[in-house]
């Protein structure tokens, strides 16, 4: 009998049981498609085997079964599931590893809970290589059942510098998902955010190619440690195979999206999160797809006159600035979760998510272990910029990304996220936004009352206008 089930072997399915047979268990493969069951079975030894019949794979599992199901993420998990339940006993595990809505795993959570099946919804973040290799795992559900598939799960996993798995339990109902789907959002943010200094670096420092690739993979030794800026180094350094350029230079200027970013801005409008700069990162997604809508307008922005006006340490001001928007992004995800977990009653282990995002994820970056530190003793944090660590950052680095956004609009440079990571921190700081005078409108023309900053209780005026 095998120890663990994986249906869907495409390449994300094939790699992760890969994994788990290559760390020691043993595996049973399932696909309805037969050209994935033949290239799976090429792999076949006493720990792995390939099935094309659904009741022969169930029944090739030791009880509990452990089956983790990698499809595409919608209606054809839940076709799976409704295939699965006349071949399963009380007590068996199903892990839904797709990208899948969180609201379509807290409904399969309870459905399943009812047939006594238990279910891991589970974020899976690495990409193809990270299957094979060491992905990091986000797993939400059923606590009892996790504890089961956990030495599976550990041994998968990636693992940090201290030699941790980026494995553990994330909370209750899809809250597996709603960590992974955040985990997008941020790397929406961030990749937007390297995209911009980017931009700062070609239009305003008119570095060359190989230059930024040299700057990047400089700041991945310093400030802005990340996997972000080791493969930014690696993009702009490479040379093209059907021109004399770099590739960088002929790649078409639209970026692709998938709608995790959409399902981060939706639910953080329902509950009122802050997360501008991840807003604008999608948004700027968008915009990106309306390239060949672009206006020849015949204005063109001001540039600098001359590198003169330029400060000789322009570039380590564009570092300070990429560090302190990183932070705000990761700020932004983690106040979204912070005010998730109260509405949805879970209990989010803060400090873990950061730390399994350490390794084998997109934004794995020497800031989250900063993170992990801010909330040591599970510390309440509504906003990582209360932490000392983040608020010393802030007041550091704040001037650098002044100066970028001041620099970058001189230059007509758009800085959506950079924009918005200073507007956040200038806001979140400051005591005195306007929003009275929002409140006083709305008291004007429609009656909604309002609070005073000098006594207690709900008011109402009755304005005039002058005659």
């Amino acid at each position: 009998m095998q120890q663990f089930g994986v249906i869907g072997l495409s390449v994300m399915g094939k790699n992760l049981a890969l994994n788990v047979r290559n760390h020691g268990f043993s595996v049973s493969g399932y696909s309805i498609d037969k050209p994935e069951v033949e290239a799976f079975a090429k792999y076949e030894d006493d720990k792995l085997k390939a099935y094309d019949d659904l009741k022969e794979f169930v029944n090739s599992l030791e009880r509990p079964r452990k089956i983790l199901i990698q499809i595409m993420a919608g209606a054809p998990v839940d076709e799976v599931i409704h295939n699965l339940l006349p071949l399963l006993d009380k007590g068996d595990i199903l892990i839904d590893g797709g990208n899948s809505q969180y609201k379509d795993t807290n409904r399969r959570y309870h459905e399943l809970e009812k047939h006594g099946i238990h279910f891991i919804g589970m974020g899976v973040s690495g990409g193809e290589e990270g299957a094979l290799n060491g992905p990091a795992l986000m797993p939400g559900g059923d606590e009892e059942a996790y504890n089961e598939v956990a030495p599976i799960l550990e041994a998968i996993a990636a693992k940090n510098a201290e030699g941790k798995p980026c494995v553990s339990y994330m909370g209750p109902e899809g809250a597996g998902h709603y960590v992974k789907m955040v985990h997008n959002g941020i790397e929406y943010a961030i990749m937007q955010e390297f995209s911009e200094v980017y931009n700062l670096l070609r239009d305003v420092a008119h570095k060359s190619d190989d230059e930024m690739s040299e700057i990047f993979d400089k700041w991945n030794h310093g400030k802005v440690e990340a996997y972000l800026s080791e493969i930014t180094a690696n993009v702009l350094k490479q040379k093209d195979d059907l021109t004399d350029d770099h590739v960088i230079d002929h790649i078409l200027n639209v970026a692709s999206y998938k709608g995790t970013g959409n399902w981060m801005l939706e639910d953080g409008v329902s509950l009122g999160a802050p997360i501008s700069v991840i807003a604008e990162a999608v948004i700027a997604r968008f915009m990106s797809k309306q390239a060949h809508l672009a206006l020849e307008s015949g204005i063109k922005p001001t540039k600098f006159e001359s590198e003169e006006t330029l400060p000789d340490n322009l570039v380590d001001e564009f570092e300070n600035t990429l560090q302190l928007a990183q932070a705000v992004a990761y700020a932004q995800g983690f106040q979204q979760l912070t005010m998730a977990a109260k509405a949805y009653n879970w209990d989010l282990r803060y400090k873990s998510i950061a730390q399994n995002w350490e390794a084998g994820c997109i934004i794995r970056s020497s800031m989250l272990k900063d993170i992990e530190n801010a909330y040591e003793g599970g510390k309440p944090l509504m906003n990582l910029f209360q932490d000392d660590y983040f608020r010393n950052l802030m007041k550091t680095n704040l001037p650098s990304l002044r100066k970028s956004v001041e620099f970058a609009t001189k230059a007509g440079v758009p800085t959506p996220t950079l924009s918005a990571s200073l507007n956040y921190l200038e806001s979140i700081f400051n005591p005195n936004l306007p929003a009275n005078l929002i409140q006083g409108q709305r008291d004007y023309f429609g009656a909604h009352t309002y609070q005073r900053n000098d006594r207690e209780g709900t008011f109402h005026t009755e304005w005039y206008e002058e005659k």
